[in-house]
Parts: structure tokens; C-alpha cells; sequence
């Protein structure tokens, strides 16, 4: 798609500069996006800050709203890869990226790299959500984040035509949830991404193919992720050896995993992370140390999994526990 300048006003707002009243804040907006902005805006142009900013267990939204403007979106400064979904409550506008532009309006949904600045001229007054979703909560590879991230028509797509909606009317009237049952719904919307991204596949006839018939793959499948749920606390467990237990070739697990939508190493990564999460949460662990978790569960010490921690799900491990012995005594004192 080739880059454009954004819409011209007309009627009574002709002669208007089309977005006069951009927001600014701290920061200087990349050249290749201030080249879309109206000239008169343009040399002092800065990111947007949000209007308001909310933590769905793992995922951060923000939401902008106002009069019509350009909006620039810039790299949060975090080295965590993550990507950032985005769809408006109302309003229409111009999205600008690095690929081109795409007009986007109520339900429509858009992703894009969370790495990547980003610009939005909005055309009339809107209400804005993006979603910020850790890489590392997402089951997919390399590959299918970069297709993902590429695509500006969601048109024709199932899951799709879910999430805007979905995403719309849950953020709109997003309440206080207790932190389990926020974690649940962050899960909810995460797996609802995965989904896009696995929508997003290369073409079946650029891969090799794979000589198992399709019973035979899943049975494989189910034997290796049984496998590794055996073994997590092993720290040796890597796709070599997990192949190796298999009797089958590190290129041809990968392959099989590709073709779920995650690679094998994540795969690994996510389950540690869930069962950890899942003992910090538990009421009888109250008295053993976020390092006999990590040590537990395959980590090879307590920074490594405080990061990888944070970057899955937004908060610490002993936030994590913290919040959920709250949640629990909340819960028994309205009992």
C-alpha cells in the first residue's frame, strides 16, 4: 500500500488545517512519521500521551479521546518485544506506519509492532483503545508476529470480526476485576491474538511439507507436550532433548510446533511460567520463597524468572502472590 497525505477538509471545514490540535508531550516524533503531519504542526511535533491508562493482568490499555487530531504513538523505551492492538469506541481515522496507510473505524481492528512508532490522524472526535500485549504471552513465532503486525485488511477474518467487537464493549465498561479473574480475561483476550496471528500463516506451499498424516502429527503433538509438562523442572530440557526422547530430528519438532502456532523453546517458557503462577497463587505455598519456585519449575535463577515473569504478565512474582493472598482474603471476608 503506498503512503498518503491525510484527508483534505471540505465544506465548512475548508481552508482548516485538518488536525490542529495535536497533543504533545516529552517526546520527538520520527521524521518518517512528522513528514504526515500538517505543516504547520510539524516541527514541534511530539507523542501522545493517554488520557487514561488501566492493567488487565498481563496487559496494559490505554485510552486516548478528544477532539479530532493526530495522534503519534511511540515506542514505550521498554526492551520487552510486544505488539499493540488498537480499535476505536467511535471516531474514523488514518493509520500511519511504516507499510502505508489504512483508514480504521469503530470495530475495526489494527495491530502493529509495539516496537515501532505508529500515527493515527483522527478525523473526527473518537475514542481510542490500545492494548499493550508482551510478546512473550503469545504462543506464536517470529514469523507470524511479523505477518501479524503486516497486516492492515482484516476483512473476511473470523476472529476478527470477534475481537473488535468484543474488545470494544469490554473496554468501554471495563471495571475493577480481582487480579485471578483479571489474569483469566488477559488470557482470554491473548488466546483471541494467537488465534489472529495462526490466521496469518504463511502460505502452506512455501513449507516443507510434513510426511505424517494428520492423526499421526497430533498423537506425536500430545506425546511431546506430555513430555515436557513431565519435565519442567528439568533444567536441561531444551528442544534438543525433547526431540531426542522422541526420536525425531530438532528441525522436524520445529516444524511440528510451527504448525500450532509456537515454538518449541516458548512453548517450554510459557508452561514454567503457568505452573509457577499457578503455585505462587496457591493458599499453602504462603511459606516458600519465590527462588524455590523459580528453582522448582526449570529456572536457572530468581532474576531470570522475575523477568520473564514481568514481561508475561505485567507484574512481579511477589506482586503476583501479593495480589492474589489479597483477592483470597477479600473473598473469604465476604463470605
Amino acid at each position: 500500500m503506498n503512503p498518503m497525505p491525510p484527508p483534505t477538509a471540505t465544506g465548512r471545514d475548508a481552508g482548516r488545517t485538518p488536525y490542529p490540535d495535536l497533543t504533545l508531550t516529552s517526546r520527538r516524533v520520527p521524521a518518517h512519521l512528522r513528514s504526515f503531519l500538517p505543516a504547520q504542526t510539524r516541527a514541534g511535533a511530539r507523542s501522545t500521551g493517554p488520557a487514561q491508562v488501566r492493567t488487565l493482568g498481563l496487559l496494559r490499555l490505554s485510552t486516548y479521546r478528544g477532539a479530532a487530531r493526530s495522534l503519534v504513538a511511540s515506542a514505550d523505551g521498554t526492551s520487552e518485544p510486544h505488539l499493540v492492538l488498537g480499535v476505536h469506541s467511535f471516531g474514523r481515522a488514518t493509520l500511519v506506519r511504516g507499510d502505508g496507510t489504512v483508514s480504521r473505524g469503530p470495530d475495526d481492528l489494527f495491530v502493529c509492532d509495539g516496537t515501532v512508532p505508529f500515527l493515527l490522524h483522527e478525523a473526527t472526535p473518537f475514542e481510542l483503545h490500545l492494548v499493550r500485549v508482551p510478546r512473550l504471552a503469545l504462543a506464536v513465532t517470529d514469523r507470524q508476529a511479523r505477518d501479524l503486525t503486516g497486516r492492515t485488511d482484516f476483512s473476511g477474518s473470523p476472529v476478527a470480526s470477534l475481537l473488535g467487537p468484543f474488545l470494544r464493549h469490554f473496554l468501554d465498561t471495563l471495571p475493577e476485576y480481582a487480579p485471578r479473574t483479571a489474569l483469566r480475561l488477559a488470557a482470554t483476550i491473548t488466546g483471541f491474538v494467537g488465534s489472529l496471528a495462526a490466521e496469518a500463516a504463511p502460505d502452506p506451499r512455501q513449507q516443507e511439507p510434513v510426511p505424517e498424516p494428520a492423526g499421526q502429527q497430533q498423537e506425536l503433538l500430545d506425546r511431546v507436550r506430555s513430555y515436557v509438562d513431565a519435565r519442567l523442572g528439568d533444567r536441561t530440557l531444551t528442544p534438543a532433548t525433547v526431540a531426542g526422547a522422541q526420536h525425531i530430528s530438532v528441525r522436524y519438532l520445529h516444524k511440528l510446533f510451527e504448525g500450532q502456532g509456537c515454538t518449541v523453546g516458548r512453548w517450554i517458557q510459557h508452561r514454567r511460567l503457568e505452573e509457577a503462577r499457578r503455585e505462587l497463587a496457591a493458599p499453602g505455598s504462603a511459606g516458600v520463597t519465590v527462588s524455590a519456585v523459580a528453582r522448582r519449575w526449570g529456572f536457572a535463577n530468581a532474576t531470570h524468572f522475575s523477568r520473564s515473569f514481568r514481561a508475561a504478565y505485567g507484574m512481579s512474582p511477589r506482586e503476583w502472590r501479593s495480589r492474589t493472598r489479597q483477592s483470597g482474603a477479600a473473598g473469604s471476608g465476604a463470605g
